[in-house]
C-alpha cells in the first residue's frame, strides 16, 4: 500500500550506534564506506507512514567486504531477513557517503536496494527502507514499495532523530526551505536561517485548543510554521470567554478548533500556511491518526485518557510531546492559596507523564467507565477527590510561553547547550522557577513500548459515530441562529446609542 508521505525515525541511541559503526573509518581519516542492516516498525498516520528504526543487525565476520565501497554477502542478507521476519519487522539497509546533508543515490546504490535486497525482503511483509548517512550525521531515507508489478522508489520527506533534542534532515525536493520574508525578518535574525528552516517545515499538532493551546497555536503561526493540526472536540462556552484567545460573545457555540483555525490564517507568517481543524477527541481514530502525522505535539489537556494517549504516542511512535498544565489552589475564604504551572518534554530520553504523576492507570479506567466528573484545568490532589476548574489568562499565557520555549530548545539546541530540561515548574506565590530532568521509574511499561509503532496497539482508540444525524444538524442550525440573533441585537444597540 502506498501512502501520501513517508518519513524515517531513529532514537538518539540507535543514531549514535549506527553513526559509530558506519563512520568509524572516516573518523580515522580513511576514505571507506560501510554498511549495516537494521529492523524497523511502521507508524501509520492518516497521510504518512514512518519507519521507526529500532535495532541494528551488525555484520558478522566475513559477511561484508570493504574496498573503498562496501558490499555484503548473500548470507548476511538472508540472516537479516530471517531476524526481521521473526521480529515481525521490516528490513532496513544503512550505508554512508562521504558528503554532508541529504544524500542522493548512485546506480550501484539503486541496484543494491531495488534488485538485491527488496525481492528477498518481501518475505517480511514490509517495504525495504534504505538510509544513507552523511559525514555530518545527517540521514536521508526512502521506501521501496511493491506496487503489484514492480518495486517503486518513494523518497521520504525527512529523517528525524528523536531524544536529547530533535535533529531533522529534510528532503528539499519534497519540503523546500522557506524563503526569507519581511514578516519573519526579526525571527530569523534571532536564531538564524538554518534553525528557522528546520522550525518552519515541522508539522506540529496542538492537542487541546483551550486557553493554553490557543496561545501555543498563535505563537507557532507567527513563528512561520507551515502546517498545524488542531485537535479538540469542544465548543466555545460562556465560561471560556475570560481566558480563550480569539473568543468573543458571538463565538459561543462554535468549535474551538474552527475558531482558532479561522484566526490563525490571519496571524500566520508562512508563505503557504495550512491548518487542519480536527473536531474530535484525541482518543477518536481520526484525531489519533492526525496526531501520528505530526513531528511534534503540544498537549494542553486535563483529563487522564488524553494524557495517556499522548504519552503512548510520545514513546511508541517517537513523536516528542510538550505537555503543559496549571494547578490552582484556593483557600477556604475564597482567596488564592497557591498557583503553579509546568511545561515538560515527554518522549525518548525523558520521563513519561505517568511516571511524573500526572495521572494513573486507574484514572484512565475510571474515565473509560464514565466515573470521572467534568474536566478540570488542574491536577487532582491525591489526598482528596476535589477537582477545581480555575485558570486565568495570565497563568495560561505563561505556561504557553514555557511550552514554546521548550520546542525552540528542542530544535535549536547545539552540542554546547545544557541538556534540555525534562520539566520546568513555576510556583507563583514564592515566585520560584525550578528545572528537573528525571528518568522513568524502573520497569516502566510506557518506556517498554519505545519505537514499537503500530505493533504497540493502543486499546482505548475508538471509531467515532459520524455526525450526520438530524439532532446534530439541528444543534448546529440552532447555534448559528442564536449567534446571528445576538449579533443583530448588539448591532441595533450600538446604532441606538450612537
Amino acid at each position: 500500500m502506498r501512502y501520501d508521505r513517508y518519513d524515517a525515525v531513529l532514537t538518539h541511541a540507535v543514531h549514535r550506534q549506527a553513526s559509530d559503526m558506519l563512520l568509524q573509518h572516516i573518523r580515522r581519516d580513511q576514505r571507506q564506506e560501510d554498511l549495516c542492516f537494521a529492523l524497523w516498525r511502521p507508524s501509520t498516520g492518516g497521510e504518512r507512514q514512518s519507519a521507526l528504526i529500532f535495532r541494528l543487525v551488525p555484520p558478522q565476520d566475513g559477511e561484508r567486504h570493504l574496498h573503498g565501497n562496501a558490499s555484503f554477502e548473500a548470507a548476511y542478507l538472508a540472516r537479516a531477513v530471517r531476524i526481521a521476519h521473526a521480529e515481525q519487522a521490516g528490513l532496513a539497509f544503512m550505508h554512508n557517503h562521504f558528503s554532508p546533508g541529504w544524500q542522493g543515490m548512485s546506480d550501484v546504490d539503486i541496484v543494491a536496494e531495488r534488485d538485491r535486497i527488496s525481492p528477498p525482503a518481501r518475505a517480511t511483509g514490509f517495504p525495504v527502507v534504505g538510509l544513507t548517512l552523511g559525514v555530518d550525521g545527517s540521514w536521508s531515507a526512502r521506501f521501496w514499495v511493491w506496487s503489484g508489478r514492480q518495486v517503486e522508489l518513494c523518497w521520504c520527506d525527512k529523517v528525524r532523530v528523536v531524544g536529547r533534542g530533535l535533529q531533522i534532515t529534510y528532503n528539499d525536493d519534497h519540503l523546500p526551505p522557506p524563503v526569507r520574508r519581511p514578516a519573519l525578518s526579526r525571527t530569523i535574525d534571532t536564531w538564524g536561517e538554518a534553525v528557522q528552516s528546520d522550525i518552519a517545515r515541522l508539522r506540529v499538532g496542538v492537542v487541546g485548543v483551550g486557553s493554553v493551546g490557543c496561545m501555543v497555536a498563535e505563537a507557532l503561526a507567527r513563528m512561520g510554521i507551515r502546517h498545524l493540526a488542531l485537535v479538540d472536540a469542544d465548543r466555545v462556552e460562556p465560561h471560556n470567554l475570560d481566558r480563550l484567545l480569539y473568543a468573543g460573545v458571538d463565538d459561543v457555540g462554535i468549535y474551538k478548533t474552527e475558531l482558532a483555525a479561522r484566526n490563525l490564517k490571519r496571524s500566520a507568517t508562512a508563505e503557504a500556511f495550512r491548518v487542519d481543524a480536527v473536531t474530535r477527541r484525541i482518543e477518536e481514530r481520526p484525531a489519533y491518526l492526525a496526531a501520528l502525522d505530526c513531528d511534534v505535539l503540544f498537549a494542553a489537556v486535563d483529563r487522564p485518557l488524553p494524557k495517556d494517549v499522548v504519552n503512548h504516542i510520545a514513546y511508541a511512535h517517537c513523536i516528542p510531546v510538550i505537555f503543559g498544565g496549571v494547578f490552582v489552589d484556593r483557600k477556604s475564604n475564597g482567596r488564592l492559596g497557591q498557583a503553579a504551572w509546568s511545561a515538560m518534554l515527554v518522549g525518548p530520553d525523558a520521563r513519561c507523564l505517568r511516571c511524573d504523576g500526572q495521572y494513573t492507570t486507574s484514572d484512565v479506567v475510571m474515565e473509560r467507565d464514565g466515573s470521572l466528573d467534568d474536566p478540570s484545568y488542574v491536577r487532582r490532589q491525591r489526598s482528596g477527590d476535589g477537582r477545581r476548574n480555575q485558570n486565568v489568562f495570565p497563568f495560561s499565557a505563561n505556561v504557553a510561553s514555557y511550552m514554546i520555549l521548550e520546542m525552540i530548545r528542542l530544535v535549536a539546541g547545539e552540542a554546547w547547550w545544557p541538556t534540555v530540561a525534562g520539566k520546568l515548574h513555576y510556583s507563583f506565590i514564592p515566585n520560584r522557577l525550578s528545572t528537573e530532568h528525571a528518568a522513568c521509574k524502573e520497569h516502566c511499561s510506557v518506556q517498554a513500548k519505545l519505537a514499537a509503532g503500530d505493533h504497540a496497539k493502543y486499546p482505548f482508540i475508538i471509531d467515532p459515530v459520524q455526525r450526520t444525524d438530524h439532532r446534530s444538524r439541528l444543534s448546529r442550525w440552532v447555534n448559528w441562529c442564536v449567534n446571528r440573533l445576538r449579533h443583530c441585537v448588539n448591532w441595533w444597540r450600538k446604532r441606538a446609542t450612537s
